[in-house]
């Protein structure tokens, strides 16, 4: 058996800083939707085991604003009906 403890879930106010400085910062595209998508899978782990506590509201309200955020600044190129491409 393993002595180690999994590590404790950030809150939704670490993540939001973290995604605050994201969209602060200068960075080229590509390496900030990389940033991005590991903050979002994150926050979506979280707001999944929890989805039905106060505190998984939160984690949902978090996602919303990041993604309207996100792709305000960073806009999916070839978007069709809001529905963006992903690149292989």
């Amino acid at each position: 058996m393993s002595d180690k403890t999994p590590p404790q879930a950030r809150s939704p106010e670490a993540i939001d800083k973290d995604f605050a400085d994201l969209m602060a910062s200068k960075m080229p595209s590509d390496a900030a939707r990389d940033k991005f998508e590991r903050l979002w899978d994150e926050a979506n782990a979280i707001a999944a085991q929890t989805v039905h506590t106060v505190e998984g509201q939160r984690y949902i309200s978090l996602l919303k604003r990041m993604h309207q955020t996100f792709e305000g600044r960073y806009p999916v190129e070839g978007a069709i009906n809001g529905h963006g491409k992903r690149r292989s």
